[in-house]
């Protein structure tokens, strides 16, 4: 495993990058402040864009660890930020990273998710990892489209596995996708 740190990615329409301070008012009206797209996830849309505030103060100094990756998704044809993909779990021994992503939804269903994830996990695979999975709520089967899309495949059903944003175990379905170039 070498870890290398979050760098630049470009895609055809795509770049991800580092978060910075002054992305904080995009990222509150493109997709934190939202309440359909936090629906599944583990935390509330934002009240204020100085949540948001507080949230990248919260993560920046992260990028000084080299096992931190974590990208802004910056759509090119309006220099905004759309979204975020980020390793939010990690096990080295095992060699093993797990994914979560977020995306306004003024751009759901124009397969940038898949686009952004594919160039992620290339990215992963090449750091040294030999599986990257995620999960979501089975209550929110378009975001399996995304990993079975990006070549994931679904492992099962982890009953009361993760927990809401409001505290209540939900279940999950789980998906990974195992480095094709990696020799064991």
């Amino acid at each position: 495993m070498k870890h290398i740190g979050t760098k630049k990615i470009e895609t055809e329409r795509l770049i991800l990058k580092k978060f910075q301070l002054n992305y904080a008012k995009q990222m509150f009206e493109n997709y934190c402040s939202r309440e359909k797209v936090t629906e599944f996830l583990t935390w509330y849309p934002h009240k204020s864009v100085n949540d948001t505030i507080d949230y990248l103060n919260y993560i920046l100094p992260a990028y000084k660890d080299k096992s931190t990756y974590r990208w802004a998704i910056i759509w090119k044809e309006n220099n905004e930020v759309i979204g975020c993909i980020d390793v939010i779990n990690h096990n080295d021994h095992n060699l093993r990273a797990e994914l979560g992503w977020v995306l306004s939804d003024d751009y759901w269903g124009k397969g940038i998710m898949p686009e952004a994830a594919k160039e992620v996990i290339k990215y992963l695979f090449d750091v040294g990892y030999v599986r990257i999975e995620a999960i979501h709520d089975v209550k929110n089967p378009k975001s399996g489209r995304v990993m079975e899309k990006v070549g994931m495949k679904h492992e099962g059903v982890l009953r009361k596995y993760n927990t809401d944003k409001t505290g209540e175990l939900q279940d999950c379905d789980m998906w990974a996708i195992i480095n094709p170039h990696k020799e064991f």
